[in-house]
């Protein structure tokens, strides 16, 4: 059995009582109701035939959407069709075939990226919309957060010593850091936006402060050109510090690597990456069982226990030795601001990373 076969065992064993009781399988018919999640009802049968497929585009590492989809297509027996890309690319995409749209879903990146191209998105309440916690579901409705997912430094335990390691993102600033930072490019990764909105934030957004600190840090960083390749690379000891979200550290950390977490002391933000139905999908009764299916209690649990992320249920509690939320300084992020602001961010951003 190999790791995708047993991870997909793993979660469908946090399914077995919702499959027995609503009779879920490939073969099922398609007036088949989809399983019901903790408490909530089970959805009524679909009003159109649709096949039992669906599109999603995604910017969640195989490790992550891999077992997760096949638990969708044995939980519901619609057969999911990925494409991979970075965030920025996906959106890029849906652009150009707003028209005609090939995608069904779009899962992951951050939510304020989300927020930024809500017109290429098509509205939708969860079924347990009442057990999400606040700030994780758009306010009109267009995006629903899948995990929280703070900015954070991660270190290589082997190349610095909790003394030596940054507090915080002015201490990056330091030239003695030339090369030794890896963070993505703002550009196609939906974490780096966030990243860099949040340096924004912490370091002043309107006074140009916190311009300066940013492009004192991507100086000394390695831009790449996805959001993984960083905490692999520190990981592994090729670059001493990464800027990354919270899951893509403490994977590393669970897995035993030598890595610590440190939550900047001028504070981070907690944004959510998302999932959303694309305008003019063509399967979007099956979009629906997809976004309901994400965010249900057995699969926010598994995402706590295997996937080492923080579920946006508040009836799901986060993976174990992650820091206690009440610990951690968190800003007051302008979320609409990170949306509206995004080609004025990206704009600078460029100009910073060119020079």
């Amino acid at each position: 059995m190999n790791l995708r076969q047993r991870t997909a065992v793993s979660i469908l064993a946090l399914f077995a009582l919702t499959l027995s009781a609503c009779g879920g399988s490939q073969q099922a018919p398609n007036t088949q109701q989809p399983p019901a999640s903790g408490g909530q009802q089970q959805q009524e049968p679909q009003k159109t035939e649709e096949p039992k497929e669906i599109v999603v585009y995604t910017s969640h590492q195989a490790d992550i959407h891999e077992p997760l989809f096949k638990a969708f297509e044995d939980a519901t027996g619609i057969k999911v069709t990925p494409v991979y890309a970075a965030t920025g690319e996906l959106f890029q995409r849906m652009k150009a075939e707003a028209n005609n749209p090939l995608g069904d879903v779009i899962f992951g990146g951050g939510a304020e990226t989300h927020e930024a191209n809500k017109d290429l998105l098509q509205p939708y309440v969860p079924k347990e919309v009442d057990k999400l916690a606040p700030g994780t579901v758009a306010k009109d409705n267009t995006w629903t957060g899948f995990t929280a997912l703070p900015i954070v430094i991660m270190y290589n335990t082997n190349m610095l010593t909790p003394d030596e390691a940054p507090k915080g993102f002015a201490d990056l600033t330091d030239p003695k850091w030339a090369g030794k930072i890896a963070m993505p490019d703002a550009a196609k990764s939906g974490s780096a936006y966030t990243t860099v909105v949040t340096v924004l934030h912490a370091m002043g957004r309107d006074d140009g402060k916190g311009w300066e600190v940013m492009a004192d840090i991507a100086a000394n960083s390695k831009i790449l050109g996805s959001s993984s390749q960083g905490p692999k690379g520190t990981n592994d000891g090729e670059y001493a510090i990464a800027l990354t979200h919270e899951e893509g550290a403490f994977k590393y950390v669970a897995a035993g690597g030598p890595i610590a977490i440190v939550y900047p002391e001028e504070g981070t933000s907690n944004v959510p990456d998302a999932v959303a139905i694309i305008k003019g999908a063509k399967h979007p009764e099956n979009a629906k069982i997809f976004v309901d299916f994400m965010v249900s209690q057995q699969m926010q649990e598994y995402v706590a226990k295997e996937l080492n992320r923080r579920p946006v249920r508040t009836d799901v509690a986060p993976p174990a030795g992650l820091e206690e939320v009440s610990k951690i300084k968190f800003l007051d992020y302008d979320m609409e601001w990170a949306a509206t602001q995004r080609e004025q961010v990206l704009d600078k951003w460029k100009d910073i990373v060119v020079q």
